[in-house]
């Protein structure tokens, strides 16, 4: 299939672009990051909010996984108007330009559990798309994304394992938001991919949303006291007062039925892909 990723050239996005690639569909990847470069990807260099472009573009390919916008929790609080434009005007210029030859739309979503910027636009994109399936007959599905991390997680928004690690390779105090007690329901990205492929492969599926996450509840305080643990780290771990936007009380655990019933198979516990990504941020402070 001719199959377009935004966002592709983000953390996840290059993980999907790689998976993808291995079933042998023809990827592009579409991004706004014009210092991007892919040697073996073709790319398109665009912004979701342009809409003319958006409906030239997306009819081109039999698929789009759509993973690209403003993230963050705090981060965007106060920037409502700018994150509307790309999370939820961005998706619809997606399911525009699908509705012309009715691409299918994989639609990347989050666990909407706060009232925040980001858990409401990115909500709202995950309603368009069940309507454009209920209304129009396009191929949509939603992906719920947990907590996915791995290598080359950036540093753009706080997300708890980069910075975790961070700190600890650092020997400098891993700070926790909260009590720690929240709970965070944490997916290594090869088999987030994985398990988003898988879904988004039966049309059965369709004009619904799925979790991907490893169903399993990992406690923040526990997972700042295991990453300091293997990284043999000096920290300590302090705790701050609740970031805006998120709450005391969070508990992350997605539902892996479907996942089951499709006979998914996760390959990476939480103490392998912690190793690994441990790893290749070790190496990445000693070269830089």
């Amino acid at each position: 299939m001719k199959t377009l990723v935004t966002g592709g050239s983000g953390f996840i996005g290059s993980f999907l672009v790689s998976e993808l690639k291995k079933e042998g569909h023809h990827v592009t990847i579409l991004t706004n990051d014009q210092d991007f470069t892919s040697k073996d990807t073709d790319v398109v260099y665009a912004d979701i909010t342009d809409r003319d472009r958006m409906l030239d573009v997306i009819p081109q390919f039999d698929c789009v996984y759509h993973l690209a916008g403003l993230l963050g929790t705090s981060e965007l609080i106060d920037q409502a108007h700018k994150a509307s434009m790309v999370n939820i005007i961005g998706t619809l210029n997606i399911l525009d330009g699908a509705l012309k030859k009715k691409t299918k739309v994989v639609h990347i979503t989050k666990p909407n559990v706060w009232l925040n910027t980001y858990s409401i636009t990115k909500k709202a994109g995950e309603d368009f798309a069940k309507m454009y399936h209920q209304e129009f007959g396009l191929p949509t599905i939603s992906i719920k994304w947990f907590n996915v991390y791995g290598p080359n997680q950036s540093f753009h928004c706080q997300k708890a394992v980069p910075f975790f690690i961070k700190w600890a390779l650092a020997n400098e105090p891993i700070q926790v938001w909260g009590s720690g007690e929240q709970t965070a329901d944490l997916i290594y990205a090869k088999d987030a991919v994985r398990a988003t492929i898988l879904l988004a492969k039966h049309p059965i599926l369709e004009g619904d949303t799925y979790d991907v996450g490893s169903g399993q509840e990992t406690r923040v305080c526990k997972l700042a006291q295991m990453i300091k643990d293997m990284c043999e780290s000096k920290s300590d771990i302090i705790y701050n007062p609740m970031r805006a936007g998120e709450t005391e009380d969070t508990r992350l655990c997605a539902d892996t039925h479907f996942l089951n019933e499709l006979g998914f198979e996760f390959q990476w516990d939480l103490k392998r892909g912690l190793e690994e990504t441990i790893r290749w941020y070790k190496d990445q402070s000693q070269h830089a």
